[in-house]
């Protein structure tokens, strides 16, 4: 067993703590503020505080782990042997710099409960996160420190680290909408295609009318013929069907139509199935308890895990709203606008509740990387480029590698066949 004496023992220093000895060293952990306790522990342990004790492993405190609240912070980059830290401590320091919490700080999206300008959508944009300002977005920096904390851990008490797993890739695959244009009503059918009209999409017009007329198939109703492909080049895939009332953002079938029902069950046959919480639901907490109930219903399975349409998400709100409902895992951690670690982590992490200081049952699943960002670098030489860099950068650290799509990822048209022919080459590490 670890000890850890601090002066003081807070909710944060709890949290973080825990999540690097319990979860990622898979180490037992105790914390005391008794100094008698601390001398007397023959086993492995550290102090955390303004001053070491004696010879013992000490990390110099910085002080965010015993506050309470938000408060306004300006943060000192430097380079740590080609790093980016900040948090700097005195020369006493086992580290340089405090790393729990730095490590607090980008976890908790602690940025996030600033105020900030939205989007049009309301949600944060990665080009006013700390990550993007200091060019790190696209690296695991916690990861990354970690790794070194860890070999300065095992130098200091002459033990060796175990062995890590391999690195996984996982999928998860949106679908926001099951048919293009299958099984919708006259009106939205007319609608949408008055929109293409004056949008000059006269393509897609063409492609509505030979649908209805039963002389193509649906582009987007080949979705079964990949899950078998996807489940062979990964280690699992997840699916996330936007199951709710017609809105502006969320534009599925209704909840009512047969063949969205049927299709919603046949997936879940195939893989594991949860809902998308859609915008609406992103500030209606009925609308929300309203989504899961009546997915719950439909697959007949409790539903554990979520993602939020067009990741629309408030802190704490979102996550707060998701643990209070049941749900035990969330898979929109990531930015819309620019492949990366939101959350400068590729680990799993529960969910640090900063209105309410505690930490939730709410486990966060990183994404890096999602179908929008592979299609904005539109060659498939960049595409594959970008797969490659997390993938490798990831594979050396031993971290999970989520990649999100989409159910237009296997549109059938030939406009899509160069991405699907890159997408499975990416897959199959060709």
């Amino acid at each position: 067993m670890i000890l850890i004496y601090t002066p003081v023992v807070k909710p944060r220093i709890r949290y973080i703590f825990k999540h690097f000895f319990g979860s990622r060293m898979g180490e037992e952990l105790s914390f005391t503020s008794d100094l008698s306790v601390f001398i007397a522990h023959s086993g492995a342990k550290m102090s955390y505080g303004n001053a070491p004790l004696g010879n013992e492993f000490f990390i110099a405190a910085h002080g965010l782990l015993t506050e309470q609240g938000i408060n306004a912070l300006e943060l000192e980059i430097f380079d740590w042997d080609g790093l980016p830290a900040f948090f700097a401590a005195n020369e006493n320091s086992a580290l340089p710099f405090d790393f729990f919490a730095a490590a607090f700080f980008l976890m908790s999206r602690y940025e996030e409960y600033q105020p900030f300008v939205a989007d049009e959508l309301g949600r944060f944009s990665s080009s006013q996160s700390v990550a993007s300002k200091h060019n790190f977005l696209h690296v695991p920096l916690i990861d990354l420190w970690f790794e070194r904390f860890l070999s300065t851990w095992h130098a200091f008490f002459e033990t060796k680290p175990p062995e890590s797993e391999s690195s996984q890739l996982s999928l998860i695959v949106e679908v926001p909408e099951l048919f293009a244009y299958k099984h919708k009503s006259i009106f939205r059918s007319c609608t949408e295609g008055i929109q293409d009209f004056f949008s000059f999409r006269f393509v897609s017009i063409f492609d509505r009318v030979m649908v209805l007329l039963g002389a193509r198939e649906d582009p987007l109703a080949n979705l079964h013929d990949w899950i078998e492909l996807m489940q062979q080049q990964s280690s699992g895939v997840r699916f996330f069907v936007l199951y709710a009332a017609l809105g502006i953002h969320d534009r599925s079938l209704s909840m009512f139509n047969t063949a969205h029902q049927q299709g919603v069950k046949s997936i879940s046959d195939y893989a594991p199935t949860a809902p998308m919480a859609s915008f609406e639901s992103s500030h209606n907490a009925h609308a929300l308890r309203s989504n899961i109930e009546h997915f719950t219903d439909l697959i007949h399975r409790p539903v554990t895990s979520i993602r939020q349409h067009k990741l629309v998400l408030r802190f704490p709100q979102s996550y707060r709203l998701f643990a209070s409902l049941g749900i035990k895992n969330d898979y929109s951690m990531q930015y819309v606008d620019a492949a990366g670690f939101r959350a400068s982590t590729a680990f799993p992490f529960r969910f640090y509740d900063l209105g309410d200081e505690q930490q939730t049952p709410l486990t966060i699943h990183p994404i890096c990387l999602s179908e929008t960002h592979i299609r904005n670098q539109r060659f498939s030489r960049k595409m594959r480029q970008l797969f490659l860099s997390f993938q490798e950068q990831l594979a050396t650290i031993h971290a999970p590698f989520i990649v999100a799509l989409t159910n237009e990822s296997f549109n059938s048209r030939s406009k899509n066949e160069s991405f699907l022919i890159t997408l499975k080459k990416m897959l199959a590490h060709e």
